[in-house]
């Protein structure tokens, strides 16, 4: 009696010959502690369909029609207990709470009229991108792909309890309202982003190549304005500790560059003649967190600031307001303020007096 192993690997290597469906091997990467489905690409099992799952050589489910078996298997010292589905439809096999135990090749081994092997191999990641906003700020969560084929799918949930927000294939939750899903590569962008947006984010996208699980951890802080007097520093903040990650920080006034930082090149620069030359030789970049600080505030450097910060995982677009406060008005203000508070005292003591 011949080897199994020896025979699936030879029906691999022949693709396509004997009616032999192979499509490689397929990249599955999720998140530990995530529920992942193998599929079958099996519509509706068929009474002559023999499917086998198994982990390396172990067989781990069997499906039978005809013989109305219907199990899957407590193997290998039980890393598989109490985790393992099948679809009663399609045969799929879904793992949940998915730990690095499970990392490996899986084979389904569909035997029928038109027999077909398929081969995953599933690694598993506990990473999180962590991303820092300010309530208004615009967010794009960038999913890795280039370009969406007809056949991917790509869908991005939100919350703990994994409610859909956005479907590539399907309708985008309209209480959503501010979201926004690119039909090139799936990547979300939510606008005007508020503070009860909040929470996880997990993008699930499906291929004829892989099935990758990403997920994202945002934080919205209140919205704040820069408000300083004429004179003082005026410091605009990345929110980062290290930029390392980021590929481009664009800091402008308007809609001028006055200071960029590219990661390509390494190189912190500053543009003093832009902007009609306000900011010259005022200018001053943080090399740790890209934040910019603008020295000897001007009340002509009172506008909106633009914040632009990409890289791999993420792209935000932030407007900070800037007001500098002449210092000359606010002292007579001040003054005003003072008088009026002595003479409020004047009249009281002379009321006091009258009713002695």
């Amino acid at each position: 009696m011949r080897n199994n192993t020896f025979i699936f690997w030879v029906l691999i290597l022949v693709d396509g010959v004997f009616g032999v469906d192979t499509d490689g091997v397929k990249s599955v990467s999720v998140m530990e502690g995530d529920s992942v489905t193998l599929h079958t690409d099996l519509t509706e099992i068929q009474r002559d369909n023999k499917i086998i799952w198994k982990f390396d050589k172990e067989t781990i489910a069997k499906i039978h029609e005809a013989e109305k078996i219907f199990n899957t298997y407590d193997v290998l010292d039980g890393r598989f207990r109490d985790r393992l589905k099948l679809d009663p439809q399609t045969g799929s096999l879904t793992i949940t709470n998915i730990t690095t135990e499970h990392v490996g090749l899986y084979s389904v081994d569909i035997k029928s009229t038109d027999a077909k092997l398929k081969t995953f191999k599933v690694t598993v990641h506990d990473e999180v991108v962590s991303v820092s906003v300010t309530e208004g700020d615009s967010v794009t969560l960038h999913t890795g792909v280039t370009k969406i084929q007809r056949d991917d799918q790509i869908v991005w949930k939100f919350g703990e309890q994994g409610s859909l927000i956005a479907d590539l294939n399907g309708p985008v939750d309209t209480s959503w309202k501010n979201i926004h899903l690119n039909d090139q590569t799936g990547d979300l962008t939510i606008r005007n982003i508020q503070i009860d947006q909040s929470g996880d984010y997990k993008v699930e996208i499906n291929n004829i190549s892989m099935i990758l699980h990403r997920k994202f951890y945002m934080a919205v802080g209140e919205m704040k304005t820069v408000s300083v007097m004429e004179g003082e520093p005026s410091i605009l903040y990345t929110g980062l500790i290290e930029i390392q990650g980021h590929d481009l920080i664009l800091w402008k006034f308007k809609d001028d560059v006055i200071a960029e930082i590219k990661k390509e090149t390494n190189r912190f620069l500053t543009h003093d003649n832009n902007a009609g030359g306000r900011f010259k030789g005022r200018l001053q970049l943080h090399y740790q967190s890209g934040s910019l600080t603008i020295r000897g505030s001007r009340t002509t450097d009172s506008g909106d600031y633009h914040l632009h910060m990409s890289s791999s995982s993420h792209t935000l677009q932030r407007n900070i307001s800037v007001s500098v406060t002449d210092s000359h008005n606010s002292g007579a203000v001040s003054r005003i303020c003072s008088a009026s508070v002595g003479l409020v005292v004047w009249a009281v003591t002379v009321f006091l007096l009258q009713e002695v």
